[in-house]
């Protein structure tokens, strides 16, 4: 049944995903065309053309997709999705698959479109041509200071960082579709976020309280040092910038996983489209 539902979230999203994906193509170009003048101020432009849509890619995907979810689980098309013989947390696992597929696809594309504009904007920065030298040499450096499982679970956390965006988002718009808060349209969605936000901001400070540890350089090695949050505070202008702190990471994740348990809880008991 999930494949089934993840085809029919292909038909109904492809024009939205060709638009946005067309739209970033056109802006890549362009950027590409401009940057290979070598004109000051023109090459400027250009770069920024090339790196603020390929940047802006897969939020773009993900707020897309977090729309059409909200407007065919609970807004236009609702009471059709809901009225489906199928449970509701397949239709959200179908939904929720496709998102993140869309997410990792986007990645995909803007590391294929950024190594293939790389040449150009190399030329104007005065490094090295060849994308994949330079992945190289990032690769060599990164192993240098740390070994390859740890180098790949970097990887790894940084890609699953970028699929927790869709989790939350849908959250939103199923706890936010809830009675009473369903009346205010696409309205209660959005306190909702900001809620969640607001909520992750505080939970983030005080995993970093909790947590005092942060990945830095420890004897030419990438290593787990202590770090408290309250004596940087009081450093200031100070205060040492060669750590990063990770009491976040749990916070995250948990919230993360928060979310998706509840949004299932709402699939199954709490849906209203009164």
């Amino acid at each position: 049944m999930i494949p089934t539902l993840v085809k029919h979230e292909w038909l109904r999203t492809r024009g939205l995903l060709g638009t946005l994906g067309a739209i970033v193509l056109v802006l890549v170009a362009a950027g590409t065309a401009l940057t290979a003048t070598g004109w000051p101020g023109i090459s400027l432009i250009g770069m920024l053309m090339v790196v603020i849509p390929l940047g802006a890619l897969i939020p773009a995907l993900q707020i897309g997709l977090t729309i059409h979810y909200w407007q065919s689980s609970y807004s236009r098309t609702g009471y059709f999705t809901q009225s489906l013989p199928v449970r509701g947390s397949t239709i959200y696992a179908a939904k929720m698959l496709w998102a993140l597929l869309i997410s990792l696809a986007g990645l995909l594309v803007s590391v294929l479109l950024l190594i293939a504009a790389w040449p150009v904007i190399a030329g104007q920065m005065g490094t090295d041509r060849n994308p994949f030298a330079v992945i190289q040499q990032m690769w060599s450096t990164g192993a240098a200071v740390t070994s390859t499982p740890l180098l790949l679970a970097g990887i790894m956390l940084f890609v699953g960082m970028i699929l927790v965006w869709p989790i939350q988002y849908f959250f939103a718009a199923s706890v936010g579709s809830e009675t009473p808060l369903n009346r205010l349209g696409l309205g209660g969605p959005v306190i909702v976020f900001l809620g969640l936000y607001l909520a992750l901001q505080i939970l983030t400070f005080l995993g970093m309280a909790a947590f005092p540890w942060g990945i830095a350089m420890v004897d030419g090695q990438l290593g787990v040092e202590r770090w408290s949050m309250f004596t940087e505070m009081a450093a200031g202008t100070a205060s040492s910038d060669d750590i990063m702190p990770i009491g976040f990471l749990p916070v995250v994740l948990l919230v993360t996983l928060v979310c998706l348990l509840r949004t299932v809880h709402s699939w199954r008991s709490r849906v209203s489209l009164v």
